[in-house]
């Protein structure tokens, strides 16, 4: 019951992680004349870092098998974006980038966890 306990808390400082990223890049978007050309790409890699924290700081907790407790927090992380994606937009269609994000992140995810298990 602990890993359970330890992924959702994993999964909660991921999205604190991501929001707080997403507020500092939109406050620099503001308040500086950085160009918002990029901003698809910078926030795939914000919710890659995201997914990447969220799986060491589960990892690390629960101390073993980093790469599946990783994916399973890569995917519950991308999984539970993508539902409030769907709740928030008027039509939802599933894109093929959403799926690019699906494996990026749940791989990030993994990747994280196996630095965190060996941190």
């Amino acid at each position: 019951m602990s890993k359970v306990i330890n992924i959702f808390k994993g999964l909660g400082y991921a999205y604190i992680f991501t929001l707080l990223v997403i507020l500092i890049y939109n406050a620099l978007l503001t308040f500086t004349k950085l160009s918002s050309d990029n901003t698809g790409l910078v926030l795939s890699i914000i919710t890659t870092f995201g997914s990447a924290f969220g799986g060491f700081y589960a990892c690390k907790q629960i101390k073993e098998k980093g790469l599946i407790y990783g994916l399973i927090e890569g995917l519950l992380y991308i999984v539970f974006l993508i539902v409030l994606i769907f709740l928030a937009k008027e039509t939802f269609s599933f894109e093929m980038s959403m799926l690019y994000s699906t494996v990026l992140t749940t791989l990030a995810g993994g990747i994280g966890g196996i630095i965190g298990v060996n941190f």
